[in-house]
């Protein structure tokens, strides 16, 4: 029933909209050949139309009510910015490295799923962008995670899962989002290409895994998006759908980016004393992605890897995304 009021809500948002953007994007350590750890994350993003003159009292939609009332928030403004609420519908899981074993491996991680619902707004110029927003979610069997992988490992051929009946919760997750964003430059080439460069930081503050990190990418192709981030994962905020249909034509793209990222909470180390698990204080991560982008259609599919943050594992944390977003 809450799984339906939720999707219900996310639809019920897509209808009000007539220039909104809509996301599918699917992480899967699958992509680069592994199976086990950080193994799936999906996610559903909607980010409404952009508002703009919501200096003007005359508008008394909910975007413009939202954009006067955050205010007092760094970087949000009225006369010089647009502004537009989003919606994400999230689900992550996390497995040890052998799936086949029902018992719980202690020198392994435990299986733990997570599902969230993200409510927020951005808010934009030509330069800048800041977004704020709220978390609410859960984990343990009301994420449905071990649904969603038996699911995918049947489609994909892949060994079922045997370990669910001990994952972790349930609790609830709770928190708050914050985001920058700024597009430091882009040069037009003679010959029609385009390279551009930018940089953001987020503050992710809740209690599954809360993080303060700073990312930087550069891109080079034709026709580019006017998004302030290529979407490096699906699991995140929908950022990158900011912009990206701000013109139109057929154009592509290929991305080199990295971050870095301050972990201050890990559900995983946080919530059990039987595992072996301590968190590193932070981590590295490289990504490097290409893209296509129509009139009404984008996607992008990335490759990703970092450091894992966990102390005791030195592998390296690698998977693969494939991002949609459509025009509506």
């Amino acid at each position: 029933m809450r799984a339906c009021l939720v999707l219900f809500l996310f639809a019920w948002l897509c209808s009000v909209s007539s220039a909104s953007t809509l996301g599918f994007a699917w992480d899967n350590d699958l992509f680069v050949g592994e199976d086990g750890r950080y193994t799936n994350g999906v996610r559903f993003s909607w980010v409404g139309n952009a508002h703009e003159g919501c200096d003007d009292s005359s508008d008394r939609g909910l975007t413009c009510g939202l954009a006067r009332a955050t205010t007092f928030l760094p970087g949000v403004h009225l006369n010089d910015q647009k502004h537009a609420l989003a919606v994400g519908l999230e689900q992550t899981m996390v497995t040890p490295s052998d799936i086949t074993r029902s018992a719980p491996d202690y020198a392994d991680v435990p299986y733990v799923g997570y599902s969230n619902l993200e409510l927020g707004m951005f808010s934009w110029n030509r330069e800048h962008l800041v977004g704020y927003g709220i978390r609410v979610g859960v984990t343990g069997p009301d994420s449905g995670a071990e649904q969603s992988q038996k699911v995918i490992h049947k489609i994909t051929g892949s060994e079922e899962p045997r370990g669910w009946d001990n994952q972790l919760g349930p609790d609830v997750i709770g928190g708050l989002i914050a985001v920058f964003a700024n597009r430091l430059f882009r040069h037009d080439h003679a010959n029609g290409l385009q390279t551009d460069m930018g940089y953001s930081a987020m503050l992710d503050a809740n209690n599954f895994l809360g993080t303060a990190g700073i990312s930087s990418f550069v891109r080079f192709g034709k026709n580019l998006p006017n998004n302030f981030t290529p979407d490096y994962a699906g699991v995140g905020t929908s950022s990158s759908q900011v912009g990206l249909f701000d013109h139109n034509g057929t154009g592509w793209e290929i991305f080199l980016g990295a971050s870095a990222e301050y972990i201050g909470y890990f559900y995983l180390e946080e919530e059990t004393d039987l595992y072996d698990l301590e968190t590193r204080d932070g981590i590295f991560g490289l990504v490097v992605g290409s893209g296509l982008h129509l009139d009404n259609f984008s996607f992008t599919l990335t490759l990703q890897g970092s450091q894992s943050p966990l102390r005791n594992n030195d592998d390296v944390l690698s998977f693969g995304n494939m991002s949609f977003m459509w025009k509506i």
